[in-house]
């Protein structure tokens, strides 16, 4: 009974030790995008290889007192290169907001307007243009919605529309992630 008990134990501890770590947030942004480091890869990041990506967030997921599920996919991006050795330089990113998800941009007094409660993505999009990332709102969307520039947080700029900036991005070499 003592050698199985041991047995077990030993089992026990060397299946914990084997489990893979939980995921963190860092070292490019703080607020959001958990992501793992990936040491046993069996395909090697290109070394200096300019990662140029543009995302489409079209929706907002979720309940509105909970991050935007798509700005924290931005962040997970920025984290997991960076926590598996590209360097914040070799990383150049924009986000296009339109639909549902532009809604994440709005200030807190509009976004209370419409929402009730405060913004909660507002630390995350700083977060995230602090470490270099773009934020382009659809001024169709805007249109539609009755809005303007002015409900929007800094750093997000306006343009024509999200199919114009797509189209923009993808020619100045920005690979494209919906």
């Amino acid at each position: 009974m003592l050698v199985r008990t041991i047995f077990v134990a030993l089992f026990v501890c060397i299946s914990f030790s084997a489990w893979p770590q939980e995921p963190s947030t860092g070292p490019y942004v703080n607020a959001g995008g958990p992501a793992f480091e990936v040491k046993d890869r069996d395909v090697p990041l290109r070394e200096g290889h300019k990662y140029r990506v543009v995302f489409e967030a079209t929706e907002y997921p979720g309940e509105k007192s909970s991050l935007n599920r798509e700005l924290t996919v931005v962040a997970r991006f920025m984290n997991m290169h960076g926590k598996n050795g590209v360097p914040l330089e070799d990383i150049d990113v924009a986000v296009v907001l339109h639909g549902q998800a532009l809604m994440a941009a709005l200030n807190d007094e509009a976004y209370q307007a419409y929402n009730k409660v405060d913004n909660p993505n507002l630390e995350l999009l700083q977060d995230l243009a602090d470490a270099g990332v773009k934020f382009y709102a659809c001024g169709q969307s805007l249109g539609f919605r009755g809005l303007d520039k002015s409900v929007l947080v800094e750093p997000v700029k306006v343009g024509l529309s999200a199919m114009t900036m797509l189209v923009t991005l993808q020619a100045d070499g920005y690979a494209f992630l919906p």
